[in-house]
């Protein structure tokens, strides 16, 4: 272009003379420079989404405006702005603009020239007129620059006035610049042929200048990517992120667009892009300005890319952790190692009471958490500084006079590649779980049906009653109530009523009691009270006193009046006695005044303990004579009243015990009944009585066969498999159902007769015989003998010992005779000792009898010989033959 200029500037100087010559010289001379100042390769500088040159126009902007006809001027920027244009492929609208900020900028300068009276071309005064020069190409650059960042301010809609505070660097080249187009006016003015020597100084001063350019816009350009990776930095939302990393691609590399796009877009021709993360890229298109990417343009691609992707994993990574530490019911507070707050979750926001985490955020954490262990604020500076480790530890939340939650906290220390940087510390709300410990505590230690303290409480507090009274020589007193008759309300109006009689006594025991008292249900009907620190026993007998006055009022439950009583033990605690002393003397206590009549108290005294001691071995030597086969049975003969026939027999348990000696039933027998050994007893009794006598029937088989009366306890008959029982001992032992005898007491017939009669018939389905024990000494009459399904009557020998000299005796037994007859019900009198009696019952027609005027209850082989002596003569024996009843 230079080369054209020129030769185009020497044919015009040959046809137009040396008169016109000078001036076309100049005129193609600035042409030709501003042409390749706008035409050449350089490097440019990105603003704001523009793009600005450093072409130097400053340096021929003196000399154009001082030497050339305006209209000339305007020539020569059109066709340098065209070319320029030309030569980088700018859009016509970026020509457009280009050209016309050049030229309004020229206009500018122009008026302030002629407004100065230079007259171009006319010769100009040195000095003067090169300093106007001067100042309209400053202006000119001025108004350039203004315009262009007027445009850039309207387009990205970032601050005029910031984006002209950057005009302030510029100065100085601009100074230089245009200091360098005056002394080339004033060179050129003196000599035309300087313009060649100035054309090689310009050159040289445009590569230096172009060189600091570049220092200071790499400087710059670092100074900005390093901003921008530290604005990428800053933020922990992927989305963020990926908005800044677009906008900071788009103003660092002048670039139009900028985007993140898949791994599969084809990139489009004016494009580059940079790998960000899996599947994603950070692309460029559209470059402002020249059109090829250089590398330091992909240089700083690939920069904010890799900076932009690590920051995007990291920012995944807390947003992920960030999600689950969110959605934790759990509090989670991190701090530094001066226990500042430096993260909380927002559980750990509502534990404390505040609203977002920004306000506790850089909070010391004495200020910010009230944190209590039994009502001791916990020392968290020392827990950091010490690196504690704590797991689920108990604690307050909240200061000690105001509402507060059941904490269990974690705290571990914080490390940081490999550097202790705080702690973490975890708060959980276990308000619910501790209530649920506390009532599974409570459970554990009281009665559920009472609310009373139970057994396990009792004896706890009992250890530490007589820990303090071996050590301080204090008395306590300790009472043992036994309800009177409870099973007897039970039975007759059910357990739901029993339960609410229960309640209600608890209720009216804690009335009387202190509160610094304890009264514990012990089990079933059995409560204890616990009175420290008393003085004597009469203390503790008054106390009983008032526990008997309370409980004899009426009981009301369900519209039903109650009556109760109880049986009381009492004790007083002595210095280094046991705890299974003191419970041993209240039950022993207890078990005396139960058997004193009921409704009244007993102190517990030596005898009282050596009895139930004594009753509690006797329980224990009973257990083992069962086991061991210690039993034994003995038969006392049922006969005919006129011909002393043997018909049957009655089976008598016995105990033969090696420490013992032999025991009579009443020595052992109401322990068994009491400890309910009574019913496996009964159960070997049936089964050794039946097998003993199929085996009589069957080595006598000429003999009349007989019939086996076998006691049955209240227990027994109470046992719902009863009638199973039987009929498998008879299946076993292979004794004919005719040949069995079950014997009741009225007693147990009268406690429940609807079960009663139930079972008598099931029993009789067996084809086994029952019959009634003791009659006449309960509470039954005579007419329900004709109620029960009875086959035998016994009459007692309370009765019988009176036959001789008692009128009244003869009548019962008389009236109990008949009606028996009557009901086709055999009777068998018991206890008959002498023969007065056993004429008298011949005389009123009783046909059976039993008693030591026949014989004493009799071992097996005894009885057996016995048997064998008392049978009938032969002829008589077919007579008296059958079983009876």
């Amino acid at each position: 272009m230079l080369a054209v200029g020129l030769a185009a500037a020497a044919i015009v100087l040959k046809r137009i003379g040396p008169e016109t010559s000078g001036e076309w010289f100049i005129f193609t001379l600035l042409a030709a420079v501003m042409v390749i100042l706008q035409t050449r390769e350089r490097r440019h500088v990105t603003t704001r989404g523009s793009v600005e040159g450093i072409p130097l126009d400053e340096v021929p902007f003196v000399p154009l405006l001082v030497m050339l006809w305006p209209l000339e001027g305007l020539v020569v920027i059109t066709v340098a702005s065209l070319a320029g244009s030309l030569a980088l492929r700018r859009n016509w609208l970026k020509t457009a603009f280009n050209l016309g900020s050049l030229l309004l900028s020229g206009s500018v300068a122009m008026t302030v020239v002629y407004e100065f009276g230079v007259r171009p071309p006319e010769p100009i005064e040195l000095v003067p007129d090169v300093c106007v020069g001067m100042l309209a190409a400053l202006i000119l650059t001025v108004v350039s620059a203004l315009t262009v960042r007027a445009i850039a301010s309207y387009q990205s809609g970032a601050p005029y006035l910031s984006m002209v505070r950057e005009l302030s660097g510029r100065l100085v080249p601009w100074a230089g610049a245009i200091t360098l187009g005056g002394v080339a006016a004033l060179c050129v003015s003196y000599s035309k042929a300087s313009a060649i020597l100035l054309i090689v100084v310009v050159m040289f001063f445009y590569r230096a200048y172009a060189a600091s350019v570049r220092e200071q816009h790499g400087r710059l350009h670092a100074e900005r990517v390093q901003q921008a990776i530290v604005g990428l930095r800053t933020h922990t939302d992927p989305a963020e992120i990926r908005e800044d990393l677009v906008e900071a691609a788009r103003n660092l590399l002048g670039a139009e667009v900028a985007d993140i796009v898949q791994d599969g877009d084809v990139d489009p021709p004016r494009s580059t892009s940079a790998p960000l993360i899996d599947g994603q890229r950070l692309r460029v298109d559209k470059r402002l300005g020249p059109e090829n990417w250089d590398a330091d343009d992909k240089d700083t691609l690939q920069t904010l890319a890799g900076v932009a992707g690590d920051v995007i994993r990291a920012a995944d990574l807390i947003a992920r952790l960030r999600t689950i530490t969110n959605s934790q019911s759990e509090g989670v507070i991190a701090m530094d190692l001066r226990t500042r707050i430096t993260f909380a979750n927002p559980a750990a926001v509502r534990m404390l009471g505040r609203n977002t985490a920004e306000e506790v955020i850089g909070t010391a954490i004495r200020d910010a958490v009230t944190l209590r262990n039994r009502r001791v604020p916990i020392d968290f500076t020392s827990m950091v500084s010490g690196q504690v480790v704590a797991q689920d530890a108990d604690a307050t939340l909240g200061p000690p006079d105001a509402d507060t939650l059941d904490i269990a906290y974690s705290i571990t220390p914080l490390r940081a590649e490999g550097a202790h940087v705080g702690a973490v510390l975890v708060l959980r709300d276990v308000t619910e779980r501790r209530a649920f410990q506390d009532e599974l505590t409570r459970r554990a230690l009281h009665d559920e049906l009472t609310g009373l303290p139970n057994r396990r409480l009792l004896l706890e507090r009992l250890d530490h009653a007589l820990l303090r009274s071996s050590s301080t020589g204090i008395h306590h007193g300790l009472l043992f109530l036994d309800l009177d008759r409870f099973k007897l309300v039970n039975d007759s109006y059910g357990h739901i009523v029993g339960d609410k009689l229960l309640v209600q006594v608890a209720m009216r025991l804690k009335s009387v009691l202190s509160p610094a008292d304890s009264v514990a249900r012990m089990s079933g009907d059995e409560f204890i009270v616990l009175i420290e620190d008393v003085p004597n026993m009469e203390a503790v007998t008054a106390v009983a006193e008032q526990l008997l006055q309370v409980l004899q009022q009426p009981f009301s439950i369900d519209a039903q009046s109650i009556f109760m009583s109880a049986s009381i033990g009492v004790a007083l605690t002595q210095e280094a006695e046991g705890r299974d002393v003191v419970l041993a003397s209240i039950d022993a206590a207890a078990y005396a005044a139960k058997a004193s009549g009921r409704n009244c108290y007993c102190v517990s005294t030596d005898a009282s303990v050596d009895e139930t001691r004594a009753r509690l071995d006797l329980e224990v030597s009973l257990r083992q004579g069962l086991d061991e086969d210690e039993l034994e049975l003995h038969y006392q003969p049922i006969v005919t009243s006129d011909t002393g026939i043997v018909v049957g027999m009655e089976a008598l348990v016995r105990w033969r015990s090696p420490q013992r000696g032999m025991l009579w039933p009443q020595q052992f027998v109401p322990v068994a009944e009491e400890t309910g050994l009574i019913v496996p007893m009964g159960r070997w009794v049936l089964e050794d009585a039946c097998r003993t006598l199929q085996k009589w029937t069957l080595d006598h088989p000429e003999r009349p066969p007989l019939r086996v009366s076998v006691n049955l306890s209240a227990l027994q008959f109470a046992q719902h498999r009863l009638a199973e029982d039987v009929a498998d001992t008879l299946t076993e032992t292979g004794l004919p159902p005719s040949q069995l005898c079950l014997e009741i007491t009225e007693t147990v017939m009268m406690s429940d007769t609807i079960g009663t009669v139930a079972t008598l018939n099931t029993l009789h389905d067996l084809g086994v015989a029952v019959a009634i024990d003791d009659f006449g000494t309960g509470y039954s009459s005579l007419s329900y003998l004709k109620r029960f399904p009875i086959d035998v009557v016994k009459l007692d020998r309370t009765f019988i010992e009176g036959l001789v000299t008692d009128a009244v005796d003869v009548e019962i037994a008389s009236a109990v005779i008949r009606l028996a007859e009557a009901l086709q019900m055999s009777t068998v009198a018991e206890g008959v000792e002498t023969d007065n009696q056993r004429r008298m019952l011949v005389k009123l027609g009783c046909p059976l009898i039993q008693g030591y005027l026949m014989s004493v209850p009799l071992a097996a082989d005894d009885f057996l010989a016995f048997w064998t002596r008392t049978l009938p003569p032969p002829g008589l024996l077919s007579v008296t033959s059958g079983t009876p009843g």
